[in-house]
């Protein structure tokens, strides 16, 4: 057995309180087995199933097609429950699909404007989400976009700098919380560099939402790409993205339907104008459910508290660790430096691998590291389940 870290000094005082979690776990669906994959789809709650069986099948089943004024007041109070968690105006959100899909749509917006025409590089750290980086390389032919990866530790000034000032960049993204390393970007300092070399700062928080604070005024991004279907346990289909206010007017992107228009029920189809708010990004007929199932999820989220969420979170994981031989630890060892996820670096064990299934542990495995995520529903009692598979 390797070496133990050391408990944290508030650990003994957090034992007292964890009785107050159970009553949050049973806020949730239950789960066979022990949870850990709230990185990948975080737990379902059952106001989410209960206000999608209300708010959508319910009001779909009476109403029919005049269902839409209320499915679109739904869709509103998503923005709102969004704009209050990231401290923002609900006109500066637009629903997405997911974090493509509303990039894709901003890039090409970014492209446009006349006065960045000489601008084509989009900068990204090579540790992040591909996805962004298809959305990038998809655009290059059609709005001569190249994307170009930087190396090294996401957060050295350094690398960014010399990225900036070899190439004409139009856009950096930033990721707040890096999904394979659980690493945490200082992405207001990130963000306040790209804007002093004349680039758009862009962020993907995907893995940060619901875990750690997302605060508009303290990034100062010019748009911020989220979804709700991980920490925030609002399913998949509902993302969205947040629009500096001051851009809003002269960005027009590519993609543009009937929900793009400023009067969507006008019915000309000889007339067009944007939207003057974010949504100007929204694209055609909408999905209602999943934006119905999310707004639940967050304002569940929200009433609990995600300060209290993250500590819960830090908590177990600081217990985890003491318990795990040392060769088995993260890289990065400050436990409060990083992302809600636990990635642990196990190699091709399959001793481990086979006894946490065993064990009905959920977690992921990605380039020979364990990725295991402890949410609010998570106990004590699972993290010591979790640790016997590591011996």
């Amino acid at each position: 057995m390797g070496r133990r870290v050391r408990k944290s000094p508030s650990f003994d005082t957090w034992l007292v309180a964890m009785a107050n979690t159970t009553n949050f776990k049973a806020l949730f669906e239950p789960i066979d087995g022990i949870y850990a994959l709230s990185h990948s789809v975080g737990p379902l709650p059952k106001v989410s199933r209960a206000a999608l069986n209300h708010e959508y099948f319910d009001t779909w089943s009476q109403l029919g097609g005049d269902a839409w004024g209320h499915w679109l007041t739904q869709i509103d109070g998503f923005c709102q429950s969004v704009a209050a968690l990231i401290d923002t105006k609900s006109d500066a959100i637009c629903p997405q699909t997911n974090l493509a899909s509303g990039f894709s749509a901003f890039l090409t917006a970014l492209a446009k404007l006349p006065e960045h025409s000489y601008k084509k590089t989009i900068l990204m750290h090579e540790d992040a989400f591909p996805s962004m980086g298809f959305v990038v390389s998809g655009l290059a032919n059609s709005h001569h976009l190249e994307l170009v990866l930087v190396k090294g530790d996401p957060n050295d000034q350094d690398i960014w700098l010399t990225a900036l000032e070899t190439h004409r960049v139009l856009a950096c993204l930033f990721t707040h919380v890096h999904s394979n390393t659980s690493a945490v970007s200082d992405i207001g300092r990130l963000c306040q560099l790209a804007k002093e070399h004349n680039a758009f700062a862009l962020v993907d928080v995907a893995q940060s939402i619901g875990i750690l604070p997302v605060n508009v005024p303290s990034i100062n991004a010019d748009a911020i790409f989220g979804s709700c279907v991980k920490w925030l346990c609002g399913g998949p289909g509902a993302g969205f993205m947040y629009v500096e206010p001051t851009l809003i007017e002269q960005l027009q992107p590519d993609t543009r339907g009937w929900f793009s228009h400023q009067n969507p029920f006008e019915f000309d189809i000889t007339h067009f104008r944007f939207a003057d708010t974010a949504k100007r990004f929204f694209g055609g007929t909408p999905s209602v459910a999943p934006f119905v199932t999310a707004k639940a999820s967050i304002d569940l989220i929200a009433s609990i508290g995600q300060k209290q969420i993250y500590h819960h979170n830090l908590m177990l994981k600081q217990r985890l660790v003491t318990l795990l031989p040392e060769k088995y630890l993260p890289q990065n060892q400050h436990i409060d430096k990083q992302g809600g996820t636990l990635c642990l670096p196990v190699g091709s064990n399959e001793k481990i691998l086979s006894q946490l299934r065993n064990a009905g542990v959920k977690f992921d495995e990605r380039q020979k590291v364990i990725r295991l995520s402890l949410h609010i529903i998570n106990t004590l009692s699972e993290v010591e389940a979790i640790a016997e598979c590591f011996n």
